[in-house]
């Protein structure tokens, strides 16, 4: 009996170990808390609020995608000529997810990056656990992601953690290099 009592807590303390190495918070947040509660983001609650394609968002604010938002303001995910960015404006689309650590500290300097680029670039974020078509497309098994998005362009990416520099680089080198 001793020894099941000492199993047992040895495997709840390897899970209680592991669950904080991994970085889960303590009270996840959802899109709508954090649209809610810091007012960063331009929050798109329905398909219908989506502008037409020549109206874009320029606010110097990372906006919250959802799939189908993307699909219709960034790429269509089906096209037999390859994804095509469907903007005008640069804009990078970070890939994250609530659990992810890296993912929250890119919020952050995202969230102070946006206003410096305001007309030039737009940010957007899409929650990569509520995408999952894109995230096949897009063959996304780390995150974060970014992916950058020129008009008539290729389209980059970078994954993990990128600080302020080389994130301002890659900006610079996917997105404002002529």
């Amino acid at each position: 009996m001793v020894k099941n009592f000492m199993k047992n807590g040895i495997i709840l303390l390897i899970m209680i170990v592991l669950s904080i190495s991994c970085g889960s918070p303590a009270t996840p947040v959802t899109e709508n808390e954090v649209a809610t509660q810091t007012d960063d983001y331009a929050l798109l609650k329905e398909p219908e609020n989506i502008p037409s394609k020549t109206t874009e968002d320029l606010s110097g604010r990372v906006i919250l995608l959802y799939e189908n938002d993307f699909i219709e303001r960034i790429t269509a995910l089906n096209n037999p000529k390859g994804f095509q960015y469907l903007g005008q404006t640069p804009c990078i689309v970070d890939l994250y997810a609530d659990w992810c650590r890296p993912c929250i500290a890119l919020n952050q300097l995202l969230n102070e990056l946006a206003p410096e680029y305001q007309g030039k670039v737009i940010f957007y974020k899409l929650n990569a656990d509520k995408a999952p078509d894109v995230t096949k497309a897009f063959n996304v098994t780390t995150i974060p992601k970014i992916l950058y998005f020129k008009p008539y362009g290729e389209i980059s990416s970078t994954v993990g953690f990128l600080n302020k520099e080389e994130l301002k680089k890659a900006i610079h080198n996917y997105l404002l290099k002529p």
